[in-house]
């Protein structure tokens, strides 16, 4: 009977602190939701669910017409864990631009640097989108080349929005 106390005290114990870390995870992703919603009128959003075992996960779809972000908030244990984690893309991508103004560390990398992590305190942060350039009005006056430059440039303006509105939503302290 003693020993069955015991082991419940101890369940107890570890799931308190998870549960509180699930907790900090869904108030930053309510924060982001909220800010986009505000921010981005029109974008419907999306939660999609992660890995099943992906503990501290957030994954987020966002879509207006012709144009998708998607957005994972990643956390870690600790900041400096989250900076180990971050190592090994700093050292080995080689193509990838430093972006200021979104936390800690932040790299733009990918198809027309259209790719975005960075990492703030304890939490990672990565976007990427797509863009139906072939779906707009004046697609057809436009050349391959063209939309191509489009394609890229839109979704390296999307990301680069949308990670401006993902890091001002986790500094608010609402």
């Amino acid at each position: 009977m003693k020993q069955r106390k015991w082991v419940l005290l101890v369940l107890i114990a570890l799931t308190v602190p998870v549960m509180a870390q699930n907790e900090d995870l869904e108030t930053v992703a309510g924060k982001v939701a909220q800010r986009l919603q505000t921010a981005m009128p029109g974008w419907q959003h999306q939660r999609i669910n992660p890995v099943e075992g992906s503990d501290g996960v957030i994954n987020d779809h966002w879509q207006s017409s012709n144009r998708i972000v998607n957005i994972s908030v990643v956390r870690y244990d600790s900041a400096n864990k989250a900076r180990e984690t971050m190592q090994p893309f700093i050292r080995y991508m080689r193509q990838k631009e430093e972006l200021t103004g979104l936390g800690d560390e932040a790299y733009a990398w990918g198809y027309g640097l259209s790719n975005v992590i960075f990492r703030r305190g304890r939490y990672i942060v990565t976007l990427d989108a797509f863009a139906d350039v072939n779906s707009d009005p004046d697609a057809r006056t436009l050349t391959p080349l063209q939309r191509g430059e489009r394609e890229r440039s839109e979704m390296k303006r999307l990301t680069r929005e949308f990670a401006k509105h993902v890091a001002m939503a986790m500094d608010s302290r609402e």
